[in-house]
């Protein structure tokens, strides 16, 4: 009976061992340094011009990015003192965009856009709200990136329900 519970006492403390061990690995894996992400949050971050995408909003996992694909756009931003206006042009359609930048310490940058555009004769509000994604600090430098949403609502027939999509803005290169 003394054997038992010996046999019962090194298992736990081999149990113990292993989970021991198992914790430091990660302990060893973040003392090695993770890389770093850089917040883009000053004032001006939005101007300039950007590569616009946008995607349904799908959750079926069987949906390619060919079958969710919106549109294909370029983006021409201003900003100043939080400010932001703009074009939005490709597709043959072009409208103008208005709205705000936000930019809070240790959290990033936000935008927020309006614009009315006229599509085959009939006039639609877009809204947008995106988020500067932080930039990881290794590798080759990583373009400026604006994920968000956008929403089509239709001013004639405010009942019917909008088209809601995300977007991705990344910063055209230089030329």
């Amino acid at each position: 009976m003394g054997g038992g519970i010996m046999v019962g006492t090194w298992k736990n403390i081999a149990a113990a061992a292993a989970l021991i061990g198992a914790l430091a690995v990660p302990a060893v894996v973040l003392a090695q340094g993770l890389p770093t992400l850089t917040l883009n949050a000053q004032d001006g971050a939005f101007t300039g011009k950007w590569v616009y995408r946008s995607f349904g909003v799908s959750a079926n996992p069987k949906d390619t990015l060919a079958k969710i694909a919106l549109g294909l756009n370029e983006l021409a931003l201003t900003e100043q003192g939080g400010r932001v206006t703009g074009q939005r042009t490709g597709q043959g359609v072009t409208y103008d965009l208005a709205g705000v930048a936000l930019y809070a310490p240790k959290q990033g940058a936000t935008l927020r856009l309006h614009g009315t555009a006229t599509i085959s004769g009939k006039s639609y509000n877009y809204d947008y709200f995106g988020y500067l994604i932080p930039s990881w600090g290794v590798g080759p430098a990583q373009p400026d990136t604006i994920l968000g949403t956008v929403m089509r609502s239709d001013p004639a027939n405010p009942a019917n329900a909008p088209l809601i999509a995300s977007f991705s803005a990344t910063r055209e290169a230089a030329q």
